[in-house]
């Protein structure tokens, strides 16, 4: 992922998908952002396509992609 905060260029894993195998009820998992190195408890659901979520905390934009490539990555 890369993205521009502040103008300045970003690489870095910015989010999770986190997985519970025994957890019949949200058996897909669920994404949670890294916001400046912490996850944050709070979880995240995909944009619709175009419709980037940006961050408060340190403006990372996370687009449908991301959730992709994170859920790609897999489990934590």
């Amino acid at each position: 992922m890369r993205r521009a905060i502040n103008g300045r260029s970003h690489v870095g894993m910015v989010l999770a998908f986190v997985s519970d195998p025994l957890d019949e009820e949200h058996a897909s998992g669920h994404f949670y952002h890294i916001c400046q190195g912490v996850m944050q408890k709070e979880e995240v659901l995909p944009p619709p396509p175009g419709e980037p979520i940006i961050c408060t905390g340190c403006g990372v934009e996370l687009e449908m992609e991301d959730f992709m490539e994170a859920h790609l990555r897999g489990a934590t």
